[in-house]
């Protein structure tokens, strides 16, 4: 199987569009059905999972995934601005290093808290943005990283 971790110079732009419509055309079409009526009602959440690729380079190829990821935080913040007096927020968490892919080693080097972050930590950050407290957060991408600067 091939692996999809490849350097720029051998993706393709089949091996971009793929990333495109994973990390950006689904989140604009999921969002697309629902803002609607979370205008019309005047109190709606978007909540998008992004990763900290996007804001920290790496070695290994990643370019594709990244400008995908990158390209959904900014309609996340455009979105924002355009239904924010609407009532609904729109933000993002972008996940570090996190457990699920077998990196726990990496992270206890890499992060403030020594360890990887884990579907919990995940739930706990989108209940918070999707809850009535967070109504004047918008726009915003929130690292959740365990304190990494590094994946």
């Amino acid at each position: 199987m091939e692996s999809s971790l490849r350097q720029f110079k051998d993706l393709t732009d089949e091996d971009f569009e793929k990333q495109l419509d994973l990390n950006l055309h689904a989140i604009t079409g999921l969002t697309r059905l629902v803002i609607g009526d979370m205008a019309d009602r005047g109190w709606g959440r978007i909540v998008i999972v992004s990763s900290e690729s996007w804001r920290i380079g790496l070695k290994f190829g990643l370019s594709n995934y990244a400008a995908a990821k990158a390209a959904a935080l900014g309609f996340m913040r455009q979105l924002a601005h355009e239904v924010g007096r609407q009532g609904v927020t729109v933000n993002a968490v972008s996940l570090g290093t996190m457990n699920n892919f077998g990196y726990d080693e990496i992270a206890k080097n890499t992060t403030a808290v020594g360890r990887a972050g884990t579907p919990e930590d995940v739930g706990a950050a989108v209940a918070w943005l999707a809850s009535n407290e967070a109504s004047w957060y918008t726009g915003q991408t929130m690292a959740l990283n365990g304190g990494s600067s590094t994946i």
